[in-house]
């Protein structure tokens, strides 16, 4: 197994259990598993991309979208990046757990910082957390910290959006 495809699996496991911190014990990978009409991947650049109706699964884990991209460097997963197609946007989805609500991310554009654990929805971005929903032009949400930023783009008159529910 190449350094680059081992740097993918840990990384986009580490997305799927970003709790699990770095002195908690590593259980091994699940699988992954990456859909796509076509593919490209460049071991000596560190990058791999996938195009045309793009799932890639892991666990709890499912990014939807257009085309995705995923970087490396010689030792881990760096970042991801979902693009959408007009109309339909990427998608982003952990599923619920006893620790943690469930997230479902959509936006034109959605990065993700793998080491930051930071997740960046760009246009038309919409994050809903268990019943809570937060909408605006740009979104940013530190998964381990849960810290989020919710901004309109600046230059229309569309405002940001949160509905927050008190909880039981």
């Amino acid at each position: 197994m190449t350094r680059f495809v081992r740097a993918l699996i840990w990384g986009l496991f580490a997305i799927a259990f970003p709790s699990t911190g770095a002195n908690a014990p590593s259980p091994s990978p699940l699988p992954i598993n990456i859909q796509a009409d076509s593919a490209t991947v460049s071991e000596t650049l560190g990058k791999s991309e996938y195009f045309g109706n793009v799932v890639i699964s892991q666990g709890d884990l499912k990014i939807t979208a257009e085309q995705v991209t995923l970087l490396s460097d010689k030792k881990s997963l760096t970042s991801i990046t979902a693009l959408g197609e007009s109309g339909e946007p990427a998608r982003f989805e952990r599923s619920a757990s006893s620790a943690r609500p469930g997230i479902i991310a959509e936006a034109k554009t959605i990065e993700y910082q793998v080491p930051l654990e930071t997740l960046m929805l760009l246009g038309d971005a919409l994050l809903q957390q268990g019943e809570d929903r937060y909408q605006g032009s740009r979104l940013s949400y530190n998964l381990q910290q849960g810290l989020f930023k919710v901004e309109n783009d600046g230059t229309s008159a569309d405002r940001i959006n949160l509905i927050i529910n008190p909880k039981p």
